[in-house]
């Protein structure tokens, strides 16, 4: 077995190892746990038998490892980029940029219909920040995903950092991290003080370009 397919054994341990904590959690679904139980076990024990390596010890090792490097790069971080929609249906994008003495927070709902405004906001720095703290990033996996539910809610948050390729993301799919809604509350506010502009987020040069008046 390659490295590409211990990779894609290693994300469905962890997949089912979610969604069976998530049933686990549930009163209606914990006393159907048993078959999603014995695709765990023989998941690893496929893996082990490939690598003679325990998944589970591995996952742990990676998750305390990205924990550490968004600690470690917290004085760096610049952008918080946030992204949540659905099928059919339209989505949002909240992209908060850290400046040394303010958060400028842009929004926009997209949809098919073009030119649709961006919401701008300025933010007190410190207080933001802090409340970014409160929602505990380092502890979000990497992925999050409900093999239950088709289609429903896909989201994404990407954080960037000064100085650094290095970026921390998050991504799910029907599946959410405990603190979810306090993030999308947080970068997808709705502030009446808003002011709108012509700008499309997607634009990574003309998102740049405004920046520049702040």
């Amino acid at each position: 077995m390659n490295n590409a397919k211990l990779k894609q054994l290693l994300s469905e341990i962890r997949a089912c190892k979610q969604q069976l904590e998530r049933m686990e959690a549930d009163e209606f679904f914990k006393t159907q746990t048993a078959p999603l139980k014995k695709e765990l076990a023989e998941l690893i024990a496929t893996y082990q038998q490939r690598t003679k390596r325990n998944p589970l010890v591995l996952l742990a090792r990676q998750d305390e490892k990205r924990r550490r490097n968004f600690l470690a790069n917290w004085s760096q971080l610049k952008e918080l980029r946030f992204s949540v929609g659905g099928y059919p249906g339209d989505y949002a994008t909240g992209l908060a940029v850290i400046l040394p003495k303010k958060v400028v927070l842009l929004q926009q709902h997209h949809s098919l219909i073009e030119g649709t405004p961006c919401l701008v906001n300025q933010l007190e720095r410190e207080q933001f920040l802090t409340s970014v703290q409160a929602c505990h990033l380092e502890d979000w996996q990497r992925e999050y995903f409900n093999p239950q539910i088709l289609d429903g809610t896909q989201w994404s948050l990407i954080c960037y950092y000064q100085g650094l390729k290095q970026t921390f993301t998050a991504e799910g799919s029907n599946d959410y991290p405990a603190s979810y809604e306090r993030v999308k509350n947080l970068l997808l506010t709705k502030d009446e003080a808003a002011k709108e502009v012509a700008l499309n987020l997607m634009d990574q040069e003309a998102v740049t370009d405004f920046l520049t008046t702040f």
